[in-house]
């Protein structure tokens, strides 16, 4: 019998184009007192162009350190309160909440390390930008190797790349 987190993420793979994007240090940190440990303009740059007019998904911690709704974007935020609301933002108590959306466009994964570790198995593709050097943080990007499986690389700059990765059949 599966388990209903298997079962969840076998209904959003069939139902919603789900991808991954992150960025992480070579030490697998992606967060610090609930901000980047680096500040990249490219890094963000290419986030902000690969996201464009789609969904964004992203936990309340993560939508707060950003502090309001990305531009050209559907923003869903999923959060356990619920009386928390924010304008042009869609807040959802569950992921099983995805699923009665309606969204039509790529569902992009954004984070913070909770949302990434409960739905990378949900992911059909895996976009990881691999920022050079270790950072002190509190936040990590879980393992995701038994899941993908590395594609190519997509963009390399002197301070990080950019790894697309394909899940594994």
């Amino acid at each position: 019998m599966m388990d209903p987190n298997e079962k969840l993420c076998r209904a959003l793979l069939e139902n919603l184009d789900m991808r991954a994007i992150a960025a992480m240090a070579e030490n697998r940190i992606i967060g610090s007192g609930n901000s980047m440990p680096w500040k990249i303009p490219e890094e963000l740059s290419f986030f902000h162009r690969t996201t464009q007019n789609a969904s964004v998904l992203m936990g309340r911690k993560t939508f707060e350190s950003i502090g309001h709704p990305l531009h050209n974007r559907r923003n869903i935020v999923v959060t356990r309160d619920p009386s928390w609301s924010h304008a042009g933002v869609t807040a959802i108590g569950n992921f099983y909440q995805l699923l009665e959306l309606g969204i039509g466009d790529t569902l992009w994964v954004c984070g913070g390390g909770s949302i990434y570790d409960a739905l990378l198995p949900a992911c059909g593709e895996l976009y990881l930008s691999i920022v050079c050097g270790k950072f002190e943080g509190d936040a990590k990007f879980p393992e995701f190797d038994h899941l993908f499986t590395l594609d190519k690389t997509i963009l390399t700059c002197p301070r990080f790349r950019v790894e697309h990765y394909r899940r594994r059949t």
